[in-house]
């Protein structure tokens, strides 16, 4: 894992369709544009106030099964590499999972690395054999959220994806209609 900066990504991002949108709080989301071949997933634990986007597909699913359909999302989007992007600052994540995380040694290295970026919203780059660190940040987030600026977006610049975490306790997936489809068959399925 390695920080980018935001400025860097910007560029790519936008190529795939995403699109920066402040918040009533002064926020800065990623959205992304309407494209035939997207669908959006959206997960929500009974208790989050999150609104679904009006063409998503909604599923009520508790919060703490949510970090698990992220690395099961993850496993079948097969990009080499993501960019998780903050809402608010990196500040406002890393306080809120540290303790979680406190003995696990790849997240020291990358907690002393954050200090350098606490105060951006910089892109942590990803990669595919990193992805467990991701979700335990991930589980710890909606665990332990308590604001918006604990949010996050996990992106790409080479593929048109948006995946929203909520802190609390909704996901929101965005990808080709035909991956949402087979997750949402998994879920079906497991839920059956």
């Amino acid at each position: 894992m390695e920080f980018v900066q935001y400025r860097e990504v910007l560029p790519g991002l936008q190529e795939q369709g995403l699109i920066e949108a402040a918040d009533e709080d002064g926020l800065i989301r990623l959205e992304i544009e309407p494209q035939p071949r997207l669908k959006t997933l959206h997960l929500r634990d009974p208790h989050s106030r999150v609104t679904p986007y009006p063409d998503a597909c909604v599923l009520d699913r508790p919060k703490a099964e949510l970090s698990g359909i992220l690395e099961q999302a993850l496993d079948r989007i097969h990009l080499a590499e993501v960019l998780v992007i903050p809402v608010g600052q990196w500040r406002d994540v890393i306080d809120c999972v540290a303790y979680d995380l406190a003995a696990d040694e790849e997240w020291r290295e990358i907690d002393a690395l954050a200090a350098l970026h606490q105060n951006t919203r910089n892109a942590l780059a990803v990669t595919r054999g990193e992805t467990r660190l991701l979700v335990d940040m991930v589980r710890s987030l909606l665990s332990n959220g308590s604001s918006p600026r604990q949010d996050l977006a996990i992106t790409s610049d080479v593929a048109p994806l948006l995946v929203e975490v909520f802190h609390d306790g909704a996901l929101s997936l965005t990808w080709e209609g035909a991956i949402i489809d087979s997750i949402l068959k998994h879920l079906r399925t497991a839920s059956a």
